[in-house]
């Protein structure tokens, strides 16, 4: 496979003491329903590989799944998949702790936080609703070009993927998560997988959340394109901005969660690792959507995260995800 046609993919990766996060209740009994089966078949019909579909409403839940995993391997609502930029939502949720934990501002100086590591007037707001005007390492022909020969198979640091981000472009930008992740390393004095274990992960009970290192992860949907094995692709390269893996169920229950929180309220009013749209049907929702090469997803929640949608496909098709969660969304 050619490389460019790689990178043109990943960059679709295309928003006082806090209380302690609480355990939820005990989750939601798990049952399939006839419409969601048929939803996720359309999606394997419509040329998936394989999807998840999850819908929570009024303290239920109902999954379904159709395809495959990876060859020969059929897909169950329990699999994992690569969650690209809805990794954001988390990054932004840990953020907020360490304002409000009193650790951290919204109108810290990027520069100043993480001196000598990037030339910018941006603050930390900036960076979280993507107006820093700070590149997007993604775009960047040079990475494109050192992506060749298998590159995006071996570790990256952070810093390695800000040589890429020194144009001053306005827009999305997965680097500006990759600074948040620096930032929250060097307040916290913590790497960014213990912070997630401590803060979200543990104390929800996500155990199939995590930002992989190494191995593959246990249970990883595979996706893949023209031979190559894409669940194989270092998390490194996205990181703080996109390198989590998750299932449909662990996503569903961090929105419900999360929304129901004051940190959720904040992160809605500012624009911070979440996006707010109008559906066709007429109802506003709090989305994100995630897209790495054989990958693709999407999630809406209720503003009061009362009502959450998952969809998850292990093929490069985020638009099918994304209409699907609306159908879906438009009926709750």
């Amino acid at each position: 496979m050619r490389m460019p046609v790689l990178l043109a993919l990943l960059v679709a990766v295309a928003a006082c003491t806090s209380p302690a996060i609480q355990a939820p209740a005990a989750r939601p009994s798990v049952s399939a329903a006839p419409a969601l089966e048929k939803e996720a078949a359309l999606l394997v019909e419509t040329g998936s590989q394989g999807a998840v579909v999850h819908v929570r409403k009024g303290g239920q839940t109902w999954q379904a799944a159709a395809g495959l995993a990876d060859v020969g391997v059929v897909m169950r609502p329990e699999h994992r998949f690569r969650i690209a930029s809805i990794t954001k939502t988390f990054t932004a949720t840990l953020v907020m702790e360490q304002v409000e934990q009193g650790r951290l501002a919204l109108a810290d100086r990027v520069d100043e936080l993480l001196p000598g590591v990037i030339k910018t007037e941006a603050r930390v707001a900036d960076l979280l609703g993507h107006t820093s005007d700070i590149s997007d390492y993604l775009r960047d022909e040079r990475f494109e070009k050192d992506l060749e020969d298998g590159a995006y198979l071996r570790h990256w640091t952070p810093r390695e993927l800000l040589k890429y981000s020194d144009k001053k472009v306005r827009g999305y930008s997965n680097t500006n998560y990759i600074l948040l992740g620096m930032i929250l390393e060097k307040v916290s004095g913590r790497p960014y997988r213990q912070l997630l274990w401590e803060s979200i992960t543990r104390p929800l009970g996500l155990s199939a959340t995590e930002l992989p290192t190494g191995d593959l992860p246990e249970g990883l949907a595979h996706g893949s394109h023209s031979g190559v094995n894409i669940a194989e692709l270092d998390s490194s390269i996205f990181w703080t901005a996109g390198g989590l893996v998750s299932t449909a169920a662990d996503v569903s229950a961090f929105y419900h969660w999360l929304f129901a929180q004051d940190v959720g309220k904040r992160l809605q009013s500012g624009g911070f690792g979440i996006f707010t749209r109008t559906l066709g049907c007429g109802q506003r929702v709090l989305s994100h959507s995630g897209q790495i090469h054989g990958y693709g997803g999407m999630v809406m929640s209720s503003q009061d995260g009362e009502k959450v949608v998952v969809v998850q496909v292990n093929s490069t098709r985020p638009g099918d995800a994304i209409a699907t969660a609306e159908r879906i969304m438009c009926t709750l």
